[in-house]
């Protein structure tokens, strides 16, 4: 093998060490194999003589900002004071860390978002993760381009996501787990149970219910402030409005105040245990919302009435449950059933012989 040193790798214990320079500009990367080397070599290389006639032409955006900074003003403009901006700042965060803080925008190009990608999937992330990841360093990007901070987005190839069975719970299942959580004195769990199924509430959305968010006059819950920022009102049903009229008539502040999240979860795994379904991972609180959008698409509820029931930023979200309507799926058969008559005068029936007409 040649020497290393004298093509820009160097070995460091068993990894293979890159340092190039071009034009001023240098890029270092730590690779498995002295092989891998030789390719990310060439590749850093050919990087930096693309930065570096993109810096030297006359379109060069001089003030190219660094990811570091792109990160401060998306936490600034976008994610502080959200309610979900920490996880997204963590997601930002951690693509900054890998691709380094002092690296400018225009120097992360589709293949380095391809081998973070990489880096990501070999670190167990799922399809779903990943693509919440990169929705995160996406963002960064775009606040930069809308304040001049860089003139280009690179392309983050979305990864697709397997469609996962949709659990939800059978009649039976709910009537034995809110016996079980009554019969050990978890009343107000008990409630919980019932309101999540009745209204498709988050968790989180029902425990942030405020006495001032019931409209019993109207007989609706306006849930303001969510996943996706989208405000809501959600009309309740009979025993949803039993269970909270009463809580607001005696509450102030919370409706379900005297419930702790935790207190909730080891009640529900326990029910879950003395169900027999300790194994079926998917039997979460999580699922008491899939069982109310569950059970309005079986009974002939639009899928754009469910979306804005529980508050689905996009109808694509709420599709997952199409497959479970088989009521139009019926329907839809049941026309080709209809008689019709074609160019001879002969009547024809789906799945019969033509008969003709006298």
């Amino acid at each position: 093998m040649a020497r290393a040193e004298e093509r820009g790798i160097y070995q460091r214990g068993n990894a293979f060490v890159v340092d190039v320079m071009v034009k001023g500009q240098r890029a270092t990367e730590t690779c498995a194999t002295y092989d891998m080397a030789l390719i990310r070599r060439d590749e850093l290389r050919a990087q930096l003589r693309r930065t570096a006639e993109h810096l030297d032409g006359p379109a060069a955006v001089s003030s190219c900002w660094t990811l570091h900074k792109a990160l401060r003003t998306s936490i600034q403009v976008r994610w502080d004071d959200t309610r979900n901006g920490a996880k997204a700042i963590r997601h930002a965060t951690k693509a900054v860390e890998f691709f380094g803080k002092e690296t400018r925008l225009d120097q992360v190009t589709t293949s380095e978002i391809d081998r973070y990608v990489g880096h990501l999937k070999a670190s167990g992330n799922g399809s779903g993760t990943i693509n919440r990841k990169l929705a995160a360093l996406s963002a960064l990007f775009t606040d930069a381009m809308h304040r001049d901070g860089c003139n280009r987005k690179p392309r983050m190839p979305r990864q697709a996501e397997p469609m996962h069975r949709i659990r939800y719970l059978s009649a039976a299942e709910e009537s034995m787990a809110c016996s079980l959580l009554t019969q050990w004195g978890h009343v107000a769990e008990r409630e919980v149970v019932t309101v999540l199924i009745d209204t498709g509430m988050r968790v989180g959305e029902l425990m942030a219910l405020r006495v001032n968010d019931v409209d019993l006059g109207a007989n609706l819950i306006s849930v303001w402030e969510n996943k996706g920022d989208l405000p809501r009102s959600i009309p309740m049903t009979d025993r949803v409005r039993s269970i909270v009229g009463d809580r607001c008539i005696t509450r102030n502040g919370l409706v379900f105040g005297d419930v702790k999240r935790y207190v909730l979860e080891a009640a529900w795994a326990k029910a879950r245990a003395e169900m027999g379904l300790a194994e079926d991972k998917q039997f979460v609180l999580h699922a008491l919302r899939h069982t109310c959008a569950t059970r309005l698409v079986q009974r002939g509820v639009s899928l754009y009435v469910v979306q804005k029931l529980l508050g689905h930023s996009s109808i694509a979200i709420t599709e997952k449950y199409a497959h479970l309507s088989d009521r139009e799926l019926a329907e839809a058969i049941n026309v080709l059933q209809q008689p019709t008559t074609n160019e001879h005068g002969v009547l024809r029936t789906a799945g019969r012989e033509p008969a003709t007409i006298s």
